[in-house]
């Protein structure tokens, strides 16, 4: 087994470790409820495999989240951490949505249109915290928290004002064109062709890191210098990835929005920003890791919501188990960390 086929090995035995490992706190925490941990987790996965209706909509949560921690992992690979993958799929649905209510031309055009609008919005909204970073050393940490909140904002104030729905009171705007919506695949259910645009890119992403630009976003996460001694314009490099992983969010706010939602409305994120983050870190970076990590999350997300329904279980059980794996994944990545440096010592020694 070479080096690389075994440290791939030891990411994967690590993620299904912190599963299992929140997983039991988790029961622990529904047991002390005076519930059973086993009925609990059995109504979690009844709700997401007991029919075909419920496994369809673990794919309709898989395609945001997956696309989003795709884009995350892109960034955090070049140690640019884009916490604001929320904001970036805010912005996106918003373009897309505008460009559907207001743009009077042939509806196939302005479907491309919105695509175009979409992935733009997303990119350049996550561009705008690399270039704060390159111009000023801003933290992008801080500048895509603080983005998050703006486009939260401007949504509601839009659902709410301008492009508020005018025959209801909710903060919604009206649909779009139902020409526009996406294809269902299997009758009512809510699967549509956006699986597809999923499918398409993560073949894509099994070759993104062998890469021209995939090989210089991974030399800037090994080091500025690193990359500076090697040739790579850094700052250039830095608004490069930044702005491929807003698309990637862009792309996830297009989809659900002309798949699902076919509107704008107040929430439309539903979170998935900070799921994608978990995502993206419990996978380890890698894109086998983050898939199955998805596949994880589509299942808790799905069945999280049979579980309240069936059982005395809350749904807020479904954000310890993730606040849970946030705080294994920190604990594996400091262990790791400092691993090293206590076999340095010991040789030393």
């Amino acid at each position: 087994m070479n080096e690389k086929t075994r440290k791939t090995a030891i990411n994967a035995f690590g993620t299904i470790c912190m599963i299992l490992i929140a997983l039991i706190l988790g029961g622990i925490l529904v047991y002390l409820t005076g519930n059973s941990p086993f009925e609990a987790y059995g109504a979690m996965l009844r709700g997401a495999f007991s029919s075909p209706q419920r496994i369809s909509e673990l794919f309709v949560k898989l395609i945001p989240i997956l696309l989003m921690a795709f884009g995350v992992s892109i960034a955090y690979k070049a140690q640019l951490w884009n916490i604001g993958a929320e904001g970036q799929f805010i912005m996106s649905s918003i373009a897309a949505t505008a460009v559907a209510l207001y743009i009077n031309i042939p509806i196939p055009v302005r479907f491309i249109l919105s695509f175009i609008a979409s992935l733009a919005a997303g990119a350049l909204y996550a561009g705008l915290a690399g270039y704060l970073r390159n111009r000023f050393g801003a933290n992008e940490v801080i500048t895509t928290m603080m983005l998050n909140s703006i486009a939260s904002y401007f949504l509601m104030y839009l659902v709410n004002g301008p492009m508020q729905d005018p025959t209801t009171d909710l903060s919604q705007s009206p649909l779009v064109p139902e020409s526009m919506f996406f294809a269902r695949l299997i009758g009512n259910y809510r699967l549509h062709i956006g699986i597809f645009i999923l499918l398409a890119v993560t073949i894509m992403m099994c070759f993104f890191w062998k890469s021209s630009v995939g090989y210089r976003i991974n030399l800037i996460g090994q080091g500025e210098m690193v990359a500076t001694y090697a040739g790579i314009n850094v700052k250039q490099t830095v608004m490069t990835t930044m702005m491929i992983s807003g698309a990637f969010a862009g792309l996830a706010g297009w989809i659900e929005t002309f798949g699902i939602q076919h509107r704008i409305l107040d929430g439309i994120a539903a979170d998935y920003g900070n799921i994608s983050t978990i995502i993206a870190l419990l996978g380890s970076l890698n894109v086998y890791g983050i898939i199955a990590s998805a596949c994880f999350f589509s299942v808790l997300l799905c069945g999280g919501a049979s579980m309240q329904r069936m059982t005395e279980v809350p749904y807020s059980v479904v954000n310890v188990i993730q606040g849970l794996i946030i705080i294994l994944v920190i604990a594996r990545n400091m262990f790791a960390d400092r691993l090293p440096q206590v076999s340095h010592k010991e040789k030393k020694g």
